[in-house]
């Protein structure tokens, strides 16, 4: 298991360019097989544009049910982690309608 730790490569999660450096550590562990926690210590909001970049992006390369068992957060908020949880669930409802059409 891996900790990524956001204020090691940005110092705050506003931006899709803050998401992407993000989301590029978090690729590159899964690509060595690693399971990976996020660890938002020192940060007290997200944007959903940093959301979007950093973990729904994901949903591109990997099934829900991987990032699901694989990706974690810790040292986050009760908002932080239900911005991503409500974005995460938009997603897949959507994309479940697409598939069903």
């Amino acid at each position: 298991m891996v900790i990524i730790t956001i204020q090691d490569h940005t110092n705050q999660c506003y931006t899709n360019h803050d998401g992407e450096m993000i989301y590029d550590q978090i690729v590159t562990q899964f690509e060595r097989g690693q399971k990976v926690k996020v660890s938002f210590k020192g940060i007290d909001s997200v944007s959903s544009s940093f959301v979007n970049s950093a973990f729904i992006n994901l949903l591109e390369k990997y099934g829900f049910d991987k990032i699901k068992s694989d990706l974690g957060f810790i040292d986050s908020s009760k908002a932080i982690n239900e911005a991503i949880k409500r974005r995460f669930s938009f997603e897949v409802n959507e994309r479940k309608k697409l598939v069903s059409v």
